[in-house]
């Protein structure tokens, strides 16, 4: 089959083009000017390079040609400015469906890769935008299937995972949480979520318009859990701390005094929150059967490539939403 793949420069989206190429596809990708080091292809390799730009109609001219599955993973995330963000997610959506329009077999399926948060009632941007995305795609008469993965880790992601594994791999001193630790998370590997699209592609559901899948852990875990499992893969001897959400509430209030709050109070209100994920349709339709996380942080945490405090950042996305 020939696949194409937005935002191949990505965590997942390395991924996906490395198990593509792997199990013998032809994949075409697109890159922005100046990233094509970031593909990090090997040499000899047969994927078709196209220099372009989401946010540039012109230069995605004939991106969808003679294609099977599109996969749109490319996203500015939440680490972006609202207005980079909307021009992505948003505009850029709607340059390369219309591209598809133009250009793509009728048979080809639109498979848009949005986030399971999209249902989260807690408001960002970043989510508006990805539920914006994944209603352009729905409206636009197209063969389309959309897949929410969840809180995904993995080696390689250095914005997240390698910042989490660090703090819970401290030899001293405390991994503070911001809440009781009680609300649940549903975490789910990179490996298994490269499964559920490849398991996707080869199934008789590809071929049924409407599909959705939430791509997630076979179980939630509390937030408690979630670090105590990390602390351990990595054999860290940090002691996890929880402070009551009272005191949090009250400390954001007088610095909201003086300061705007407002990221803060989101991000505690979105770690109090039980995310629950029905990943059924996955298991019954296309038989996918991910791994818990005590077992995947485990595979994970190994090795020293996480150990780096060179890259990476701060482990708050994966952990505190702290004050």
């Amino acid at each position: 089959m020939r696949i194409a793949v937005t935002g191949a420069t990505g965590f997942i989206g390395k991924y996906l083009v490395r198990r593509l190429m792997k199990d013998g596809h032809n994949v075409r990708v697109l890159c922005r000017p100046g990233r094509e080091d970031a593909l990090e292809l090997p040499e000899g390799h047969n994927v078709e390079v196209q220099i372009g730009d989401l946010t540039y109609a012109a230069s995605l001219d004939g991106f969808s040609k003679d294609v099977d599955f599109l996969v749109h993973l490319a996203s500015a995330h939440d680490h972006f400015e609202e207005t980079h963000m909307q021009l992505v997610n948003v505009k850029g959506t709607e340059n390369l469906v219309e591209e598809v329009r133009l250009n793509g077999p009728k048979s080809l399926v639109f498979v848009v890769v949005s986030s399971a948060v999209i249902g989260v009632p807690v408001y960002s941007y970043y989510r508006d935008s990805k539920r914006v995305q994944e209603k352009i795609v729905r409206g636009a008469s197209l063969n389309w299937a959309s897949f929410r993965p969840t809180l995904v880790y993995g080696k390689g992601d250095h914005r997240h995972t390698a910042p989490l594994l660090r703090k819970c791999g401290a030899q001293k001193g405390s991994y503070w949480i911001y809440h009781e630790g009680v609300s649940m998370l549903n975490p789910v590997h990179i490996d298994d979520v490269i499964e559920a699209l490849m398991l996707f592609f080869a199934h008789p559901a590809a071929q049924e318009d409407g599909r959705i899948y939430e791509i997630a852990g076979p179980e939630g875990i509390s937030f408690n859990d979630f670090v105590d499992s990390t602390i351990q893969a990595t054999g860290g001897k940090v002691r996890r701390r929880n402070i009551a959400r009272h005191w949090v509430q009250r400390a954001l209030f007088l610095k909201g005094l003086f300061k705007d709050v407002t990221k803060e109070r989101r991000g505690a209100g979105y770690f109090s929150l039980h995310h629950d994920h029905n990943i059924e349709p996955a298991k019954e339709e296309l038989g996918w059967r991910p791994r818990t996380f005590q077992v995947g942080i485990t595979e994970v945490a190994e090795g020293d490539w996480w150990k780096d405090e060179g890259r990476g950042g701060k482990a708050t996305r994966l952990g505190t939403g702290g004050v």
